[in-house]
């Protein structure tokens, strides 16, 4: 996705208008780098950790915990603010955004596959914010007694939730799990880590199970796998989602039963 379309689409989603970093990496920063400060009002309401060790404005707090749940190999902090930095590199924006707290948000993916080989369909929803092609997923719920839901669980929920889709044979298996770069809700100070999983479900005579748009899904199609990794849509997707598509084209290539 080029950083023009990027910038629309992040838009549309409520962010501010700012420049997106030609270079994310934070070794490479530009001296005149001045990202836009944004937070939405709802996003620190949401946050269920504010106030209680969650980073609902707290720098030292969310460093705490971005320690303590990101997958990143290596954390950086800002030495202003004492707020992390998001390891995937700069985005032109900080603060929370629209995420519910400052460093990792965790979220979910169903890459829900019918069929074998490159004939295989895999299920792809339209997000409704945005218009982009998606694997259905969202971010994990947080748990009573601290810490959120396991990411399979929230990927096999909002495979439900957006498409109707139960998974109740078949297998399962982590096609990939860490920070979600070039995320359009990512700012330089909170972003999304994601865990997508494959789901191969078992054939049957009737074809795949009927799925139907909900939740924050437009629309939702059963694509073959060869349109799917086809412009103009994958490159609509965002980065994370475009590299689990040829991440799951590898898979059935080694594995076509």
């Amino acid at each position: 996705m080029d950083r023009s379309t990027f910038s629309e689409l992040r838009r549309r989603i409520g962010y501010p208008q700012a420049a997106v970093p030609a270079e994310r990496n934070w070794y490479a920063l530009d001296p005149g780098y001045a990202p836009v400060e944004y937070t939405a009002r709802s996003a620190p309401a949401l946050a269920p950790e504010t106030g209680t060790g969650g980073g609902g404005g707290d720098p030292q707090e969310a460093w705490r915990r971005a320690v303590a749940l990101s997958q990143a190999p290596v954390l950086f902090r800002d030495p202003g603010s004492g707020r992390p930095l998001n390891p995937a590199g700069p985005t032109g924006i900080r603060g929370h955004g629209r995420l519910r707290s400052l460093g990792p948000n965790p979220t979910g993916d169903a890459v829900a596959v019918f069929g074998t080989g490159q004939r295989a369909l895999v299920l792809l929803v339209v997000r409704r914010d945005t218009g982009q092609p998606a694997f259905p997923g969202g971010f994990s719920e947080p748990l009573a007694a601290g810490g959120f839901e396991h990411p399979l669980q929230t990927a096999l929920r909002e495979l439900w939730e957006e498409t109707g889709v139960i998974v109740r044979g078949g297998t399962a298996r982590l096609l990939h799990r860490g920070v979600a770069a070039g995320s359009l809700r990512n700012t330089d100070n909170a972003w999304i880590e994601n865990s997508a999983f494959v789901f191969r479900l078992p054939p049957g005579p009737c074809g795949p199970p009927a799925a139907r748009a909900a939740d924050d899904a437009r629309a939702v199609r059963w694509t073959p796998l060869a349109e799917a990794l086809a412009a103009p849509g994958r490159d609509l997707m965002s980065e994370t989602h475009a590299a689990n598509l040829e991440r799951l084209a590898g898979v059935l290539r080694a594995d076509p039963s």
